[in-house]
């Protein structure tokens, strides 16, 4: 058997991973904040009331999340995968198709919402004491929808096309202005309600600016094209099938939401919708910290599902899984010695309120490590083109929480949907664990899968060396000459004693029956960029591209924040085969 060294890859991985949690999350952190900054402002300004009213409105806030998860998790999903299989052109056609339909489908929706307001705020359970106060929030939020939507959805797509940290950064900045203009708005011009919601629209409008920059980007996947759909492109469906997991989440989440807000306005009145409103804050808090981790997984697993790279997928799910769980676990383990943390920044003086919060605190607090496992293991099934199952996993939590909501507030009004909202997520874990296949392989241990060769170690000539040897146990004569006159003789020409980059070289089988040999590296820089004769993926805006990757050229690109050189080996494998038998 050939030498698999996947400790070499599971740190390359590790390292990779964490651009991908710590900056979207960051920037995460500054973007959804803003219901939380909303309701602070108007619950310390205005009371309950407001409070709330902006409560009644989050099952519209996941509508529009839907259209962003079908939209922005779809076409991340579908870049990250043509990145591992090196296809530019196909890329860039997804995402500009995608772009159209994002805005056509967010103003028609808009639109609904604002000519069908009144009848849209009864059904969301709004009192006579809130209602003049929703309706002033939701026109002015809706006026602004399609930026928001471009926001959310943005964060995805530049995060696969590697660019996370300008994701932050407009998220960062979106937040900012938002956080002033609601402080300035409320506390010193003493405006309404309405300023409120001007701050988070003003706030997705300035992210969406910074967005923009994202198209100077030399070697992007993403860029406008002519919205053509190619042979070999995928259908409509297939753009938006990746995100269908999470879309359900957030339909199902608006279902809940109205609901839950029902069963706590007939249970504490405008009290239970107060509960509703900061329930909703903190499971938005925690959800930064989940979706950090989780979402990770979607440009991880799905570039190496493009790659054909199935060991490196399991070690994508089993690092994230483990950074997330001590991330998760600690603030659970706060939230549940001192619950008051999460009610401190209101000023809430209700008995009702302040008698029922802190049991509720600690349950939803408890059920966060629930949702962060589910959450990572229904990712990985829409990262890898299993979103059947994902799916199923959101009618499964579906099923069991909103009958349950229903029949435990007849005993407990005020904390029937924490109840429920736990017992539901243990019954997606069950499902996952045993109805999904082995979801849980390579979560306690390193998997072979599809791998020939794999050895890592610091990118130095003598590391070629030991690579070309080991590679001649494992290729046909024909393949390895193809491998050192594309790849590794060009590499060691360039190779210096002063940088030496952590490494790792893969030989994998592919789907097609073609080997594939892969160097992973960590740097900025391509070894490779002065040297003509070795051409890098396909330029986009070549009219000429080829759709296919082509054999036996060594192709160079980013790669998940490092660099990779890539060569998909022809000839037969019979050789290759019979050496690794032996």
């Amino acid at each position: 058997m050939s030498e698999l060294d996947f400790h070499s890859e599971n740190r390359l991985i590790r390292r990779s991973s964490y651009r991908y949690i710590f900056p979207p999350m960051l920037g995460m952190l500054f973007s959804q904040i803003a219901p939380v900054v909303d309701s602070v402002c108007v619950s310390g300004a205005m009371g309950e009331e407001a409070l709330s009213a902006i409560g009644i409105t989050g099952p519209l806030d996941y509508v529009f999340n839907i259209i962003c998860a079908l939209g922005g998790i779809g076409c991340g999903v579908i870049i990250s995968r043509c990145s591992g299989a090196g296809e530019k052109g196909k890329a860039s056609r997804v995402f500009t198709r995608t772009l159209i339909l994002l805005s056509v489908v967010s103003l028609i929706l808009t639109a609904a919402c604002i000519i069908f307001i009144d009848p849209l705020l009864h059904l969301l359970s709004a009192t006579p004491e809130n209602f003049d106060l929703a309706k002033e929030y939701l026109i002015v939020t809706m006026a602004g929808s399609i930026f928001m939507v471009m926001n959310f959805a943005g964060d995805y797509i530049l995060a696969n096309d590697n660019n996370e940290k300008l994701a932050m950064a407009g998220d960062i900045a979106g937040a900012v202005v938002n956080i002033i203009v609601d402080f300035v708005g409320v506390y010193v011009f003493h405006w309404g309600i309405w300023i409120v919601a001007l701050g988070t629209v003003l706030g997705s409008v300035v992210c969406f600016l910074i967005y923009l920059l994202h198209f100077r980007k030399k070697d992007r996947l993403c860029c406008i094209v002519r919205p053509e759909r190619r042979e070999g492109d995928p259908s409509l469906w297939e753009i938006l099938k990746p995100g269908t997991a999470e879309a359900i989440m957030y339909l199902f989440c608006a279902v809940q939401l109205a609901i839950q807000n029902f069963v706590l306005r007939e249970g504490g009145g405008t009290s239970g919708l107060g509960n509703s409103a900061i329930m909703e804050n903190l499971e938005l808090i925690f959800t930064i910290f989940i979706a950090g981790c989780t979402d990770a997984i979607y440009p991880m697993a799905s570039a190496y599902h493009g790659e054909q790279n199935r060991s490196s997928m399991l070690i994508s799910k089993r690092s994230l899984t483990k950074t997330g769980f001590i991330m998760i676990g600690v603030p659970v383990l706060l939230l549940c010695i001192f619950p008051k943390l999460a009610w401190l920044p209101y000023k809430i003086d209700d008995p009702l309120m302040l008698q029922t919060l802190p049991f509720a605190v600690r349950l939803v607090s408890i059920c966060q490590l629930f949702i962060f496992i589910d959450t990572m293991l229904i990712d990985y099934l829409s990262a890898t083109a299993q979103e059947g199952k994902a799916n199923l996993a959101f009618v499964v939590q579906f099923a069991v929480q909103i009958p349950l909501i229903l029949l435990l507030s007849q005993w407990s009004d005020m904390n029937a949907p924490w109840y429920a909202s736990l017992a539901a997520q243990a019954a997606v874990l069950i499902y996952l664990c045993f109805f999904c296949g082995n979801l849980t392989r390579g979560m306690r241990r390193f998997h072979r899968e599809n791998l020939l060769l794999l050895k890592g170690g610091r990118l130095t000539v003598s590391f070629v060396d030991a690579f070309e040897s080991s590679a001649a146990q494992t290729l046909s004569g024909e393949q390895l000459d193809t491998l050192k006159q594309k790849m590794t003789d060009p590499l060691r020409n360039t190779l210096t004693e002063t940088f030496t980059p952590e490494s790792c070289f893969t030989i994998l089988q592919r789907d097609d029956g073609n080997p594939a040999a892969i160097l992973h590296y960590q740097s900025k820089k391509d070894l490779l960029e002065d040297l003509p004769e070795l051409p890098e993926e396909e330029d986009e805006d070549d009219e000429d591209v080829l759709e296919e990757v082509p054999r036996d050229t060594c192709l160079r690109s980013e790669f998940l924040g490092m660099r990779r050189l890539m060569i998909i080996l022809s000839g037969s494998r019979d050789e290759a085969a019979a050496k690794e038998n032996t």
